[in-house]
């Protein structure tokens, strides 16, 4: 009866993981054909380049090696004592590395997401010219009523009035990336976290092509750095960018800096190309980098109590940063947060309503 019993459990297990990656496929196929039909019928596709961060994918299968290997040393240091040793460690790795669900599990998400992420980029280099900058204006206007005729960054500018305090906001700001990469790398290896870890992939894999994409181009912006080119009016955001360009001055012949300066003269280049490449495009409504911050949020607080703390501390700097820099209206951000947490709540209802019981221990 035990036997059977296990038998059942195991059945189960290997079901809900295979759902799981059917609806990560889903959502990959379908976020590849949307963007393919899209610049189709735009004429656009040769901005199509799926092709664009494959180069990243052996960096990436290397980092998930050191990963899962710190993953597993934590896992394993929990064991009682008696229940180490080597043939414990055959056995997890049996019923782990060599176990056909969680290898799917797993290679699934790590082999489609720099695809995922370069028709992403594809998507976001040709939001301006689907869709127009247009909205500018009225980000700018409804950044100064939500916060009583105040523009936002004029409040940043006033808490961290130095080279140093805009050049720690920027360094975290950059952060971003590395924090992003780890936290999905974290749950890609540990498959073990059942429905924790369906729901943030599902939610990270919805997160960018509608916030990112459908969106970003329904309410095309630029964002404040470049509101003097796109709207003509330079009064409003340019003392911003005279204080950032002073502030970067300061740091000449340092490794420390307002980098984000360079980063945004290389994107408006590109623009102005009309012009692919790792990283460009340009789109301010809603905000990216504040989406996905509030996403490591909401997951990391499921997670654990502290991991929750640290991700908040973290989202609120994203916000802040994203304003200070110039990249972003603060409308951007309040409006990312918001939609951020509908996708969360629904991927959680889909996982509970269609996956398995939480998978256990793999």
């Amino acid at each position: 009866m035990n036997r059977v019993i296990g038998l059942t459990k195991k059945l189960d297990i290997d079901r809900s993981i295979a759902m799981g990656s059917i609806m990560l496929l889903g959502l990959f196929a379908a976020q590849a054909v949307g963007v393919y039909v899209t610049l189709w019928q735009y004429g656009l596709l040769a901005h199509f380049k799926p092709q664009l961060y494959a180069g990243i994918l052996y960096y990436s299968l290397g980092l998930v090696v050191f990963v899962k290997g710190i993953s597993y040393s934590l896992r394993y240091l929990s064991y009682e004592d008696g229940a180490r040793g080597i043939t414990r460690v055959r056995q997890d790795f049996r019923e782990g590395w060599f176990n056909v669900s969680y290898l799917v599990a797993f290679m699934v998400p790590m082999v489609c997401l720099p695809t995922f992420m370069a028709l992403f980029s594809s998507m976001k280099s040709t939001i301006h010219l689907i869709q127009p900058f247009y909205l500018d204006e009225f980000l700018m206007k409804a950044d100064r009523f939500i916060h009583f005729g105040i523009d936002p960054w004029r409040i940043t500018h006033a808490i961290f009035n130095s080279a140093i305090a805009s050049a720690i906001l920027n360094y975290f700001y950059n952060l971003w990336f590395f924090i992003m990469f780890s936290y999905v790398l974290w749950h890609i290896v540990n498959v073990h976290f059942g429905k924790e870890r369906l729901q943030f992939l599902l939610a990270f894999v919805l997160v960018w092509p509608v916030i990112g994409s459908l969106l970003a181009v329904l309410f095309s912006s630029a964002g404040p750095v470049y509101y003097g080119d796109i709207v003509g009016d330079n009064s409003i955001y340019g003392p911003m960018m005279d204080i950032l360009r002073h502030y970067h001055s300061q740091f000449e012949n340092s490794a420390f800096g307002i980098f984000a300066l360079n980063t945004q003269d290389m994107l408006w280049a590109d623009y102005l190309k009309n012009d692919t490449n790792i990283g460009s495009g340009i789109s301010a409504m809603p905000s990216m980098h504040v989406a996905v911050a509030a996403l490591l949020y909401f997951s990391g607080r499921q997670m654990h109590r502290y991991i929750g703390y640290g991700m908040l501390v973290f989202l609120v700097i994203i916000q802040i940063g994203s304003v200070h820099l110039g990249w972003h209206y603060a409308i951007d951000g309040y409006v990312s947060i918001f939609l951020t947490w509908l996708i969360w709540r629904v991927s959680g209802w889909v996982v509970r309503r269609f996956v398995m019981p939480n998978p256990a221990q793999i």
